[in-house]
C-alpha cells in the first residue's frame, strides 16, 4: 500500500503540486540574455527554504514584509511604506540557502542581486490556503 501512495505522490510532483499548501516562487532577471539573478524560494508547512542559486554580484539581497506591502499602489508609495519596517532582511551568496520558520500567514518576498532594487522584485506568498 505505500509503495501506491508513493507512486501517486509521484506523479503528483511531475504534474507540479507539490502537496497541499505549498508553493514555489521562482525569481529570474536576464538582461541581453545573460542571467542577473535567479532565486527558488519553497514554502511548505510554514517553513520557507530560500536558495539563491546564482546573482550577477555574487550575492542574493532579500527582504521578507507583511503581504500588504504588495496592496495595488504607486511604486514609490509602496516602496516608502514597505521600507519602513521590514520582518526580515538578509544576504546569501550564490548557491547557498537558509530556511526561515516563524514567517506571517502571507508574506511579501522581495529580492535583488543587489541592495539598491529590492523592491521592485516582490512577489506576495499565502503561506497557508
Amino acid at each position: 500500500m505505500h509503495y501506491l501512495i508513493a507512486l501517486i505522490y509521484f506523479l503528483l510532483a511531475l504534474v507540479g503540486l507539490d502537496g497541499y499548501g505549498s508553493h514555489t516562487l521562482v525569481t529570474r532577471s536576464a538582461v541581453n540574455g545573460v542571467d542577473v539573478l535567479y532565486s527558488r524560494t519553497h514554502v511548505a508547512a510554514g517553513i520557507a527554504e530560500v536558495a539563491c542559486i546564482s546573482s550577477e554580484s555574487g550575492r542574493c539581497h532579500y527582504r521578507v514584509m507583511p503581504a500588504d506591502c504588495t496592496a495595488p499602489r504607486p511604486l514609490a508609495v509602496a516602496a516608502a511604506l514597505c521600507n519602513i519596517e521590514p520582518h526580515l532582511s538578509f544576504v546569501l551568496s550564490a548557491g547557498a540557502r537558509r530556511q526561515l520558520a516563524g514567517l506571517p500567514a502571507s508574506f511579501t518576498l522581495c529580492v535583488s542581486q543587489n541592495s539598491d532594487h529590492q523592491v521592485a522584485d516582490c512577489e506576495s506568498i499565502p503561506t497557508q490556503l
